[in-house]
């Protein structure tokens, strides 16, 4: 599915608006990132949450440990 809050709310066809769903009721939210030497991580977070409406923008917390 491909979802841009600049279409407008109803520019999909679910009964509710993606970016609202998105962390009601809280999911697994995946974050992706690339390294400087270019090998992919996918990681799985459960501390994000919307932060604002408009613009649509979501926040995750990343926790580290003292020994990095």
């Amino acid at each position: 599915m491909n979802y841009s809050p600049k279409q407008g709310v109803r520019s999909h066809a679910l009964p509710h608006d993606p970016f609202k769903s998105s962390t009601v009721p809280r999911p697994i939210g995946w974050i992706s990132t690339v390294s400087k030497d270019g090998k992919d991580n996918l990681a799985p977070y459960s501390q994000y949450q919307n932060l604002t409406w408009d613009p649509p923008m979501v926040m995750f917390a990343a926790n580290q440990s003292v020994l990095g």
